[in-house]
């Protein structure tokens, strides 16, 4: 595991990698934690002890991925990012820089890793939650697993070809002066009807919860392309749904009366239905005076 681009979150200098050690010339220090990651988040940048989410969320959202249910998304947006490589590969530097932004416990980052592989490029995971990141780095050793925050992402500044945000917070004002002047910001986002039967169920009445990522990225991102993905599937026991709803905000959003209806059910079929987009800087953002 190795990155040539990170950037101390003390003084903005760059971080070297010394085997299981990151230092900046300012002689800032930053080890390797044993599960291999790093923490690069300072805790006068925390809201809380422990941001992001906490341990429940992870393991119940590792297990739902693992059985392969959400494999169809995590396929198109690989796809989506193999062919942008291959449109851009004769301005593309070696290696290609992929930061992965909110990779929760890192099944789509590695599957990501794996699909580009054996091509060269250097991957970073970026999560605020160290739960997060502590089951993410033991998925895939080639990847940095750095715990920090998406508000101040700590990259040099235009160092990343790609930036990928999936299902996470859009934060514009952090995404852009990592990403190189040619490159683009994937966003994956939910669709009207995702999950419509499960939300039929814990509410009484439901409200349209399409993000237009255009909206929280219009004043630095302009929109490239955008393509709709949708799947069906069916869960076909107790602990998939319970799973399926411990890693998604209406564990805590929907009314009791909700949750017990839904977990008291042995099968569900689910509507998969997300959008995938690609944007890239604006103009006025790619100017040396933009950063």
């Amino acid at each position: 595991m190795s990155s040539t681009t990170l950037k101390c979150p003390i003084c903005a200098h760059s971080l070297q990698n010394d085997q299981k050690n990151l230092s900046c010339v300012n002689r800032h220090s930053f080890d390797q934690a044993k599960q291999g990651y790093f923490n690069l988040l300072m805790s006068n940048k925390k809201r809380s002890k422990s941001p992001g989410d906490n341990i429940e969320m992870v393991l119940a959202r590792q297990t739902f991925l693992n059985t392969g249910i959400y494999q169809p998304i995590s396929e198109a947006l690989n796809e989506t990012c193999s062919q942008w490589i291959t449109e851009h590969a004769s301005t593309l530097e070696d290696p290609i820089r992929i930061l992965d932004l909110g990779c929760g416990e890192g099944y789509y980052t590695e599957r990501l890793y794996n699909a580009l592989h054996p091509q060269s490029i250097e991957l970073i995971g970026l999560d605020i939650s160290k739960d997060a990141v502590r089951y993410a780095a033991k998925r895939n050793k080639q990847v940095t697993w750095l715990v920090a925050s998406g508000a101040e992402i700590p990259v040099m500044p235009r160092s990343q070809d790609l930036i990928v945000c999936l299902f996470t917070r859009l934060m514009p004002e952090g995404i852009a002066p990592a990403l190189s002047r040619q490159g683009t910001l994937i966003t994956v986002t939910t669709g009207k009807q995702h999950l419509i039967e499960m939300r039929e169920i814990l509410y009484p009445s439901i409200k349209d919860q399409v993000l237009d990522p255009q909206v929280p990225l219009a004043s630095h991102f302009k929109l490239d392309q955008q393509q709709a993905f949708q799947a069906k599937h069916t869960l076909t026991s107790s602990q998939q749904i319970q799973d399926l709803l411990a890693m998604t905000p209406h564990q805590w959003r929907a009314p009791a009366v909700g949750r017990e209806k839904l977990l008291s059910l042995d099968s569900l079929t689910i509507t998969i239905d997300v959008n995938i987009s690609c944007f890239s800087l604006k103009e006025d953002q790619i100017s040396p005076e933009s950063l």
